[in-house]
């Protein structure tokens, strides 16, 4: 029996836009979100009423939406390593007893918003898991005095890949957002 290449043959061509439609949805799953980013916005000019050291650094962080003490215990992190990293100061804890009494800022975060997308929802769903975001309020003040040097808002969002795209990511694009304001300030600061 020979083929009558008039027939249109429908399951043949509906499988071929149902091959098209799949590989273009593991695409998208394979590539994830939109690039990571981070924001600095809403910053209040730097106010220094009498000269200031950053020798030593204190960081708290603090968490409003309830239900996020491990991604605020990852954010204080993230900070103080990203400030060591620099190794533009002489110490930086979040311990208070570490600051000592000499000269230097204390470095207050507080998460306000939190989208959080975790590593299985990212595997399972891809690019339809979201994009994570944290917003965070940073207050940098003066270690001895308490007054207030700097105010920002950083806004951190995950991304890159369908793997890559997590809450963790997008917390570090907010650490390094703060840790690149604190050492903008220092520049400001340094007497050289």
């Amino acid at each position: 029996m020979l083929l009558d290449s008039t027939r249109k043959c429908y399951p043949f061509g509906l499988m071929k836009y149902v091959l098209q439609i799949a590989a273009v949805m593991f695409g998208l799953w394979l590539t994830g979100c939109a690039s990571p980013s981070s924001v600095v916005s809403h910053a209040n000019p730097v106010i220094i009423s009498q000269p200031i050291t950053l020798n030593h650094i204190l960081v708290e962080t603090s968490s409003s939406p309830a239900g996020s003490a491990a991604e605020k215990n990852l954010l204080n992190d993230s900070i103080i390593t990203n400030l060591k990293e620099t190794e533009l100061f002489m110490t930086v804890s979040g311990n208070r007893a570490d600051a000592g009494t000499d000269n230097g800022i204390k470095v207050a975060s507080d998460i306000r918003e939190i989208k959080k997308v975790s590593d299985d929802a990212r595997a399972w769903a891809g690019a339809l898991a979201g994009q994570a975001q944290i917003v965070v309020q940073v207050t940098i003040s003066d270690l001895k005095s308490g007054n207030q040097i700097e105010s920002f808002e950083v806004e951190g969002k995950s991304g890159k890949s369908a793997f890559a795209g997590t809450t963790e990511e997008a917390i570090e694009r907010a650490a390094e957002s703060i840790t690149a304001e604190v050492v903008k300030l220092n520049a400001k600061t340094d007497p050289k």
